[in-house]
């Protein structure tokens, strides 16, 4: 499940944050994006648990370097993740619960510590600022973006008609990026590296 919604960005403000963190494996948060997710581990289940009841909901989700790590160590997941808000819980008959965060906004995971068995991640909060007005060649740009996405969906049947036409209403560049890369790149890998690039 993934939704865009075209906000504005505010102005650059770098504050610090601590939150529980969820690890993330082959899979990678946006700002503005939501992604549902199965939790499944013991350690996520208490960062989840944590976030719920002790940090009004909010969570840092940060991908694992490498998908195969079971028991990932403080020094497993890449240094930029996103800060996300719970929105919708669903126990399914597994009896794990699949839920439902919405990205915020990018952070710069500074150190990652354990406690009370999760682990608490230390960042900056970066809220990025759109151009304050699109030039030609970033129009012209951000057009031929939405232009290669139309024969997307023979080649990627995720990619549907639907996640088209929300990409041709975004009007912000960075959304537009993010949106592009969390719907219609497939290597988390490379996911990571549009995540990882600040405005």
């Amino acid at each position: 499940m993934s939704k865009i919604q075209d906000k504005e960005y505010t102005e650059d403000k770098i504050n610090e944050i601590s939150l529980p963190l969820i690890a993330l494996r082959g899979i990678v948060g946006f700002p503005g994006v939501q992604l549902n997710i199965e939790i499944v581990r013991p350690i996520s289940l208490k960062a989840f648990t944590a976030a719920a009841t002790l940090h009004d909901a909010k969570v840092i989700l940060a991908t694992q370097k490498d998908i195969s790590i079971e028991e990932p160590t403080e020094d497993d997941f890449y240094d930029v993740g996103v800060i996300a808000e719970i929105k919708h819980v669903v126990k399914n008959p597994q009896g794990n619960l699949s839920v439902v965060f919405e990205g915020l906004s990018r952070v710069k995971i500074n150190d990652v510590k354990p406690t009370s068995g999760f682990y608490l991640a230390l960042c900056d909060l970066k809220e990025e600022k759109s151009p304050a007005r699109l030039t030609k060649e970033l129009e012209a740009l951000m057009q031929e973006v939405k232009n290669r996405l139309k024969p997307l969906k023979d080649i990627h049947p995720s990619f549907t008609d639907d996640l088209r036409m929300n990409a041709e209403a975004i009007a912000n560049p960075g959304y537009l990026a993010d949106f592009v890369a969390s719907s219609a790149v497939i290597d988390y890998k490379n996911k990571q590296i549009v995540l990882e690039a600040f405005a």
